[in-house]
């Protein structure tokens, strides 16, 4: 009944897709089991029931997917386990009656690899759990009388439980990095845009003298997190952190968040980049993604330019920039990294972007904080025409348009260096987060992303061909914009020829898009008449076949 079943790993749950390439009569579904290593496989629950059982449900309830089956041919386990490889099928669920159901089989017959959540490995990608609008986060405090101040309580203090679970495995990494520096008295050196997690600032004070920090003015304006950054950056000096201030926001932004880890001869061993802010929110109420490499190359590079902003103090000379025009390539295994430190001059950075962009031949997907109107944003809303490849994105902010200009349009600099503009169904699979806005049926208001906690996506990673012959990532603290690169600090890492970690990023990147853009379509008319799953098997049927269903299953799968 499915021809394949493959599943990615992130630390953030296991996303699982699989291929159904004919028509399955009365199909309501799939039960997804889930198989650790040395144990006995046990069937996935799901949330959410048929729209005969809305009425009457008690809160939160989730049976066997047996029960309630999976109406899509993809699903994200975010309870799967982080201590032990799993591995995953699906089994058909099938009409009986009129409201009852029955797995087509016993136990699946086919199943995924083993995989762990945990990744391993020169280049390690780390997730946080930073959506709030999720039902879970609704259940816990959606019905407290000011739920945004209690969220905030709960993130600012150590050892909550909220706090623990937004973090995810990315916080525990970082921490567990900064500890390890500390009780072998290895010195590490960061470039930080802004800084108020308490966690964070804790562990920076215990290295004392051996954390040495070039860190920004944030925006350059008086909002909190700027006064909390000039606050910190006293509390580090008082305990002996070797600090220096790198003030040339806002014209600039010094906007890295990138640490060196050495060993006891201080050589560069460990480099973290990603787009993660040491702040509470973006630990903890942003989506974004740190990256740990283990090489000693690229971490002398990291500490090289580590050397140069830190010795440009409060200015940003033309000679920084000038550096910025050199591509750093390496290799590791049979991957190629190219690294960018921007400003630059001649934004090589976007130009080698913008090509691999335009040679991707299956599809790409992108998490973009806001990556302006000269961007990659163009280049890659230009791939979205094509319907022969996937394409999908989620931005926290659309780049600012005439003030005059409608809503659903888009004026961007493309590939070719013209202005174009994007309309409608031109940038429909592009989407901005959204959250619940109405309890009803299975589902609770969720808490929205306003005030304190307006950016949802902080993220910046573009995936091209994952399971292609020329997989793509791009990462690092570089917003994707003509700003990030001719006037920012920021760092580009472009890695070429590693499936798996293309793969991981692209599952993390597709989790996220598909939260957002079911909660959008759950606020239309349409979506609020929806009450749950159908007892008929049209969901599957207006799949196969279908052009879209195709190239979907081929950006995740492969070529048959």
């Amino acid at each position: 009944m499915i021809s394949r079943i493959q599943a990615f790993p992130t630390t953030d749950g296991i996303f699982v897709v699989w291929d159904v390439p004919a028509m399955i009569p009365d199909c309501l579904g799939f039960a997804l089991y889930r198989q650790p290593k040395g144990k006995s496989a046990k069937v996935v629950d799901t949330w959410v029931g048929f729209e005969d059982q809305a009425e009457g449900h008690t809160d939160g309830e989730h049976r066997p997917s047996t029960e309630w089956p999976v109406q899509k041919t993809s699903w994200t386990d975010f309870l799967a386990p982080v201590d032990a490889p799993v591995r995953y099928g699906v089994v058909a669920v099938l009409k009986d009656g009129a409201t009852k159901v029955k797995p087509a089989a016993g136990a699946p017959s086919e199943w995924t690899d083993y995989v762990s959540a945990m990744p391993s490995g020169p280049l390690k990608p780390w997730f946080n759990r930073g959506t709030i609008s999720a039902q879970w986060l609704a259940r816990a405090i959606g019905g407290d009388p000011k739920p945004a101040q209690t969220l905030d309580k709960a993130i600012s203090t150590k050892g909550n439980k909220i706090r623990d679970f937004l973090t995810g495995q990315l916080g525990a990494r970082l921490l567990a990095l900064l500890a390890e520096a500390k009780a072998s008295k290895h010195d590490v050196y960061l470039a930080l845009y802004e800084l108020n997690d308490p966690e964070l600032i804790a562990a920076l004070k215990a290295l004392k003298g051996k954390a040495h920090v070039v860190l920004g003015n944030s925006t350059g304006k008086s909002d909190a997190t700027a006064e909390d950054t000039e606050t910190n950056a006293g509390v580090l000096k008082q305990a002996g952190v070797d600090i220096v201030r790198r003030k040339i926001a806002p014209s600039r932004y010094a906007h890295n968040k990138f640490a060196v880890f050495c060993d006891g001869a201080q050589k560069p061993k460990v480099v973290w980049t990603g787009s993660t802010n040491w702040t509470r929110t973006g630990l903890c109420t942003q989506n974004n993604n740190g990256l740990e490499i283990t090489d000693d190359n690229i971490a002398a590079a990291f500490h090289e330019h580590w050397t140069m902003i830190h010795a440009d103090g409060d200015t940003s000379p033309k000679a920084l920039a000038v550096a910025g025009d050199k591509e750093w390539p390496f290799s590791i295994g049979q991957s190629k990294v190219s690294i960018w430190f921007t400003p630059t001059t001649k934004s090589g950075d976007l130009a080698e972007a913008t090509k691999l962009i335009e040679d991707a031949e299956h599809g790409a997907v992108c998490l973009m904080l806001n990556p302006g109107n000269n961007g990659l944003l163009g280049p890659f809303l230009q791939k979205a025409q094509d319907k022969n490849l996937y394409v999908r994105g989620v931005l926290n902010n659309f780049p600012a348009q005439g003030k005059d200009s409608p809503k659903d349009q888009l004026q961007l600099l493309t590939s070719d260096g013209q202005q174009q503009v994007f309309t409608g169904k031109q940038i429909v699979d592009v989407i901005r987060p959204a959250g619940i806005d109405k309890t009803a049926d299975w589902w609770q208001r969720e808490i929205k992303n306003t005030g304190k906690f307006m950016i949802a996506v902080h993220s910046k990673v573009i995936v091209l061909d994952p399971a292609g012959k020329n997989p793509v990532v791009m990462t690092g603290s570089h917003n994707f914009s003509d700003r990030a690169s001719t006037k920012n600090d920021d760092n580009l890492v472009i890695i070429r020829g590693d499936s798996q970690l293309a793969l991981t990023y692209a599952a993390r990147i597709v989790s996220i898009y598909g939260q957002y853009r079911w909660q959008a379509w759950r606020n239309t008319t349409e979506g609020q008449e929806d009450k749950g799953l159908k007892r008929n098997d049209d969901w599957l049927s207006k799949r196969i076949g279908k052009g879209w269903a195709k190239t979907e299953t081929q950006f995740w799968l492969g070529t048959t």
